[in-house]
């Protein structure tokens, strides 16, 4: 899960990552790792964002990597663009913290408020849903996996969308809206 980073623009077009107590970098077309989580979670959380980037550059897509990466690099330059050392872009868990960028298009850009300061889905899928039910019911990410025949890392996953999804910070408070909320 990412948590804990810092994003800000390079005047020469660039991003740079800073996760905490690590140095700045670069971010290049061989973060694969990276590249591919923040798409996951783009593509999860911000759909109208992710289906309009994947348009943007689908001329790239012969070329998977950069393809890849061209559409990360943008969701990043326009959401994420000033350095703040005190509040991360991603914070400790896992929600993304949208900046107002400068950028020379602000209110022309068509992709404003779809790429840029996108709108969260709030709505929950139904995998999510048999995930958000076993964790009330006490079961651990493992044993969710078992039961539903997914991996470990596709319950993280899942979990982690519900609580951004929500706005929950901690299993406890997950638990505590699925019954305030009289969910089944």
């Amino acid at each position: 899960m990412l948590t804990n980073i810092e994003f800000y623009n390079t005047p020469e077009g660039d991003v740079m990552v800073k996760a905490v107590n690590e140095a700045a970098r670069r971010l290049k077309e061989n973060d694969y790792e990276f590249i591919s989580e923040m798409l996951t979670i783009i593509s999860d959380r911000y759909p109208k964002a992710h289906a309009a980037l994947m348009e943007l550059y689908s001329t790239r897509t012969m070329n998977k990597k950069h393809f890849e990466y061209s559409v990360v690099h943008r969701f990043i330059r326009c959401n994420f663009g000033e350095y703040d050392q005190y509040n991360h872009d991603i914070d400790i868990n896992g929600n993304f913290i949208f900046e107002e960028v400068k950028c020379p298009l602000r209110g022309e850009c068509p992709l404003e408020g779809v790429v840029c300061k996108p709108e969260l889905d709030n709505n929950l899928s139904e995998r999510e849903m048999e995930v958000f039910r076993l964790i009330v019911q006490n079961m651990r990410s493992d044993e969710i996996a078992a039961e539903l025949s997914i991996s470990k890392f596709t319950v993280d996953r899942h979990r982690e969308n519900i609580k951004a999804r929500l706005h929950l910070r901690d299993i406890p408070a997950m638990i505590t809206y699925w019954h305030v909320n009289h969910l089944k």
